[in-house]
């Protein structure tokens, strides 16, 4: 009952709701270090926190006879000191990965916009020289001269450059990258500020989600590589793998199974929960990740074909038209630029990576609720926020129960 009163006078306080952090408003305020604003913000939070932990301790040590409670270990998970306020170093530590995050979304976005330049310049480019080239040597066959013949095939053999430049970087692909890292940094960002907002008691032990934070800017780094070269995302790898969305978190003693009996529902957690989450995860490991890992296959082959066979034209009616067959060369040079056209059109390169980020999406939700699951009870975020979070991630109501129905094949329903 203390813990009840507690929470609804930090909601009252604060006049927040305790919902999930991920999907919190992401309008971002200015944020600039050392401003009123900020200063104002930390500091009524840590008198609202400070507050409501100190009632907890009074109604709790009249409970028990004089005991004292250490609220701050039991509750807080690493967010505040001894003495109920927020450790300064973590939040000062957080709002600079916030910022940094917001940098990312920033130039990732810039990028997206440029490759997707790039994509209509290069088939633009490509389509007038294709067509010139066929042009000419339609007209050399006509009449016969040199210059004609040279211009086809100096047009032609560009085209055909061009083709292969384009089939080796797939710029449509590039910006689908772009577009796609800019949206997972967004939503880590939005998560971070949403997390400085919520109760500590209903947080994620404080270590771990430093450590999960800082890991998931390295892996969405290593997903989506700002370089375009050396260091760039393979275009056609012999096995598709989801991408990787998250980092990982250092677990030293995994919670056994036989604690289930000390689940404590003020945290949230019940066994009832355990065993959903753990069936859930079970359904998009074998149904949702490897569906879509097996789009992603069917995209890439597709898109291999495009990308080899339309260069390849484009060679071959140089060859034509160098051995004197205007004619061939012209008909073959259109079925090049055919199927260049079927390639922009159909843009599977983009599709490949929407599969591809469709997977790594579901196997995030995995790792995560695994994740959790290994970690002690009272390190964990509270049970009840986490599965609402895990039944909206996926597109599921986050109150029906079960999460996802019994004679359900797939545990997702956002895609």
């Amino acid at each position: 009952m203390a813990t009840t009163r507690a929470l609804s006078s930090i909601s009252i306080a604060e006049g927040l709701s305790l919902s999930l952090p991920l999907f919190a408003s992401q309008k971002k305020s200015n944020i600039k270090i050392g401003s009123k604003g900020v200063t104002s913000r930390k500091h009524e939070r840590a008198v609202v926190v400070k507050a409501a932990l100190s009632s907890i301790s009074k109604e709790k040590k009249a409970e028990n006879g004089g005991i004292h409670w250490d609220t701050a270990i039991d509750f807080c998970k690493g967010w505040t000191d001894g003495n109920g306020m927020p450790v300064p170093l973590l939040q000062k530590r957080l709002e600079t990965l916030s910022v940094l995050v917001l940098d990312r979304v920033e130039m990732h976005s810039i990028l997206a916009v440029q490759r997707d330049n790039w994509n209509r310049l290069f088939h633009t480019t490509i389509t007038l020289a294709s067509v010139s080239a066929a042009a000419a040597a339609a007209a050399n066959a006509a009449v016969p001269t040199l210059g004609l013949r040279v211009v086809s095939i100096i047009l032609g053999a560009g085209a055909a450059m061009l083709m292969a430049l384009v089939s080796k970087f797939q710029p449509s692909q590039l910006a689908e990258e772009r577009r796609h890292a800019a949206r997972f940094f967004k939503r880590l960002g939005a998560d971070i500020d949403s997390t400085l907002n919520v109760d500590p008691r209903l947080r994620e032990d404080a270590s771990c989600y430093w450590e999960r934070s800082v890991g998931t800017v390295h892996a969405l780094d290593q997903a989506f590589p700002l370089p375009l070269t050396p260091i760039v995302v393979e275009k056609f790898p012999k096995r598709v793998r989801p991408s990787k969305l998250s980092g990982e978190i250092s677990i030293p003693q995994p919670e056994c199974l036989s604690s289930e009996r000390q689940i404590s529902s003020a945290n949230g957690w019940t066994s009832c929960r355990m065993e959903e989450l753990q069936r859930t995860a079970q359904l998009l490991r074998t149904s949702d990740v490897k569906e879509y890992v097996d789009l992603a296959e069917k995209a890439k082959f597709i898109n291999l074909v495009l990308a080899i066979s339309s260069p390849l034209l484009a060679t071959a009616a140089v060859i034509v038209n160098m051995a004197g067959c205007p004619s061939v060369a012209a008909a073959v040079g259109v079925g090049s630029l055919f199927f260049h056209t079927l390639s922009h059109a159909l843009q599977m390169g983009a599709v490949y990576e929407v599969y591809r980020n469709c997977a790594g999406y579901y196997n995030d939700v995995v790792e995560s609720i695994d994740e959790n699951l290994r970690l002690p009870v009272e390190r964990r975020e509270d049970g009840a926020i986490f599965a609402r979070k895990v039944a909206l991630l996926l597109g599921r109501n986050p109150s029906s129960t079960p999460m996802v129905p019994g004679d359900d094949k797939k545990a997702g329903a956002l895609f």
